[in-house]
């Protein structure tokens, strides 16, 4: 069953691309000193990634042009979103630019660009469940967290959503992903360990487990959890994706031992078989396109999975190990300022997020451990 029979196309528009020009340069140029961002009304540091127009044009003052894409907002109007022109400037200079560009000389704009700034809960104020610190079942998700866009959102909207649940219901246990699960708990395990100077935005170079966290394998290691956490079988969908599933991992053992009475394991390292290779072998000729890949991937990189898997076993004990609530880092001899203060600030809820502090060292956790010890018979103890 290939992903059109899963996911059936619904109907599409046509993109179309424009550009800007050098006349809707100058009149941004000209006009800086009336941009929120340039005149000093608004201070904070914008998203890295998502510049405004104006910001381009001073960044990269020896272009003459910025791509522009121009995106139909539905399938039943005539609206267009301007893609790659976000601005600040006033109305009057947003005409100009965008009736510059080729094939917008009559364009009228029915919602003009603006600048905002907002308020953000600090990571030493919420727990990587979403939830915060200061007032219990209150849950945050998204920019209020201190980040930029959709999926970041989306990530966490769904690990606040689901703690959310589990706690109408009365469930006690956290729901939260490690850092070697999935991206999300990348992003989740960030927001509580850093103080950000920008709004945050995921990227795979942020995870130090990414040869694990490979889009082909997202279903076998998401959707056990979702299974156990009851979010598949409340629906006809749900159920639909677990039967999938299931489908898939009889395919992929099944690949597994193809691939081992082939004898062809020692070919997967070499840079002449791929995938379409492969899929030319007797067995492996119907098999799906994504399974084909996972079977190809988890052998070509398994003796590297295996050793990350053995890194992730060894650090499990200090990531997993929680930090009493009794615990006052203010009582540590030896505790470097800079590690008291991140520890106290944060409040870290496992020593694997302390060890991700900014400031704290090995030798720093090594010194409270020394310390909880010492300290064994104070468990009931407050601090």
């Amino acid at each position: 069953m290939g992903v059109v029979d899963r996911f059936p196309l619904i109907e599409q528009v046509e993109c179309r691309r424009t550009h800007t020009t050098v006349a809707g340069h100058e009149a941004i140029r000209a006009n800086l000193h009336r941009a929120p961002m340039f005149s000093g009304q608004i201070a904070s540091t914008g998203p890295r990634y998502c510049p405004s127009i104006e910001d381009k044009v001073v960044r990269f003052a020896d272009r003459e042009s910025h791509g522009v894409f121009l995106e139909p907002e539905s399938l039943r109007d005539e609206w267009v979103y301007c893609n790659g022109i976000s601005s600040s400037l006033p109305a009057d200079v947003q005409d100009v630019v965008v009736r510059s560009m080729p094939g917008c000389e009559r364009a009228e704009i029915l919602r003009y660009g603006y600048a905002v700034e907002y308020d953000m809960s600090p990571a030493r104020q919420i727990h990587a469940t979403g939830e915060t610190k200061l007032v219990g079942g209150l849950f945050f998700a998204g920019q209020i967290n201190g980040t930029s866009g959709y999926e970041e959102a989306a990530a966490q909207g769904l690990v606040a959503g689901v703690n959310a649940a589990r706690r109408a219901v009365g469930e006690d246990a956290d729901f939260t992903l490690g850092r070697d699960e999935a991206y999300i708990g990348v992003l989740m395990d960030d927001l509580v360990t850093k103080t950000p100077v920008e709004p945050y935005r995921m990227f795979t170079s942020r995870a130090e487990h990414r040869l694990l966290l490979r889009s082909d394998n997202a279903p076998d290691r998401l959707t056990p959890i979702a299974e156990r956490l009851g979010l598949l079988d409340g629906t006809a969908l749900g159920r639909r994706r677990l039967e999938l599933f299931r489908r898939r991992r009889a395919t992929l053992d099944e690949a597994a031992r193809l691939i081992d009475a082939a004898a062809i394991g020692g070919r997967f390292g070499g840079a002449d078989f791929g995938v379409a290779e492969l899929g030319a072998i007797d067995g492996f000729g119907g098999m799906a396109t994504a399974e084909l890949m996972t079977a190809w991937a988890e052998r070509h990189y398994e003796p590297y999975v295996r050793r990350q898997l053995a890194e992730i076993k060894r650090s499990r004990a200090m990531e997993e190990k929680r930090a009493p609530a009794w615990l006052d880092y203010r009582a540590i001899d030896g505790l470097r300022a800079e590690a008291r203060e991140a520890l106290v600030r944060f409040r870290p809820a496992t020593f694997g997020q302390a060890g991700r502090l900014e400031g704290v060292t090995p030798a720093d956790l090594s010194l409270i451990m020394v310390y909880l010890r010492k300290n064994r018979g104070r468990s009931g103890a407050s601090a």
